[in-house]
């Protein structure tokens, strides 16, 4: 008799256990178990997105405001086609072209459709020279044919060159945990990106400032620039 009831007791006990298990991972699930499902959603999803054929959004801008929401939607447009692991922080992509190309004016920009200044070591790939150079000297700025196009090599470039490893974490570290990507800590990781030591601070100096614009609805005045011919620092 004794021994049934202390089977009976090890059943009950297993049987809340069980239970205890079954709750909490209902209202507590594991991320990573949650991510691996989520995942396989987007994959299919991304597949559907990029069958649908969507058109590569225009580029116009007369103004910052119109910059802004230009590359704007250039990164959408990218980040619509792709992986959710492989997307990028909108703002950051944004607030990187402003600085590199003095909000869409340089001569890289308005020439060669690059507005981050992104070089290239082949003489084949259709480039641009520096101001005032006449012969290939190992490297030159690449010409895209669009500007989203520009946009476009830089995600890849962030996704798949080896300099950008530390972002590749960091990001993945964020989706798993379904938190959103933090453009303003997010460009600390691009230390191979560029050679001036306070890049990061000027990339969130101008996400602060096209906050505040968006912020003021557009009340600020807005300046017309002209070709500053910035150069590449790559």
């Amino acid at each position: 008799m004794k021994t049934i009831k202390r089977q009976f007791q090890k059943i009950m006990w297993f049987i809340l256990i069980v239970l205890a298990v079954y709750v909490f991972g209902t209202f507590t699930p594991n991320p990573y178990v949650s991510h691996k499902i989520k995942l396989e959603v987007e994959t299919k999803f991304t597949d559907w997105a990029n069958n649908l054929g969507l058109q590569e959004p225009t580029f116009e801008y007369n103004n910052d405001v119109q910059f802004v929401e230009a590359v704007r939607k250039c990164v959408d447009w990218v980040n619509f086609e792709t992986p959710r692991m492989e997307r990028v922080p909108v703002e950051m992509i944004v607030a990187m072209a402003a600085l590199e190309s003095g909000w869409g004016t340089s001569r890289f920009a308005l020439e060669g459709n690059n507005l981050f200044g992104i070089r290239t070591y082949d003489k084949q790939v259709p480039h641009m020279l520096l101001e005032g150079r006449t012969t290939w000297k190992g490297w030159g700025v690449r010409i895209f044919p669009t500007k989203c196009q520009g946009v476009k090599f830089l995600v890849e470039l962030l996704n798949n060159h080896y300099a950008y490893d530390e972002f590749r974490f960091e990001r993945t570290k964020l989706l798993v945990m379904d938190k959103p990507l933090d453009s303003k800590k997010l460009i600390y990781t691009l230390k191979s990106y560029s050679t001036t030591p306070d890049y990061a601070e000027r990339v969130n100096y101008i996400i602060d400032k096209i906050r505040k614009q968006e912020q003021q609805s557009g009340e600020i005045p807005i300046e017309v620039k002209t070709d500053s011919k910035v150069e590449s620092k790559k």
